[in-house]
Parts: structure tokens; sequence; C-alpha cells
């Protein structure tokens, strides 16, 4: 029997949901010296750089749970 093997690698929407979220998290898009308007005193742009990074594990578990078959859960016969 052959086993079903899928590699996200190969497929585009991994690849754009990485290079969206790692844009996300570099704060290279917010002005230099930038640090009101506070939220319960942090700084925006800490909870946005925080929200991207929790953003990008959840991304990365569902590309391990769902997009990654490697056929080791398959039953195997002896």
């Amino acid at each position: 029997m052959k086993k079903n093997i899928s590699e996200p690698v190969k497929k585009p929407l991994v690849w754009i949901g990485f290079v969206v979220l790692f844009a996300l998290i570099n704060p290279w898009y917010f002005p230099a010296g930038s640090w009101s308007p506070l939220v319960f005193g942090i700084p925006y742009w800490a909870l946005i750089i925080l929200t991207a990074s929790l953003a990008l594990s959840i991304f990365i578990t569902w590309v391990v749970m769902t997009q990654w078959e490697t056929g080791a859960d398959e039953d195997e016969e002896l």
C-alpha cells in the first residue's frame, strides 16, 4: 500500500501565510520613534507584534496538523 505523503512546502497558501505573518512581526513598517498611543501602558506596536507572533504560532500548528501528511499515522501491515 502506497503512503499518502503531502508536504506543505509545495502549497502556495502556506508560503503566503508565512510571508504575511513574518512581515507583521518585523517592525519595519512602524514610524521611527513611534510609541503612542499606549494601550494599558503598552505601546500599540508591541501589541501588534505579540498578536502577530500568536497568529504565527497558530498558523504553524495548523500547517503541521492539517497540511503535513507523512503516512506515519496509518496502520502499517507487517
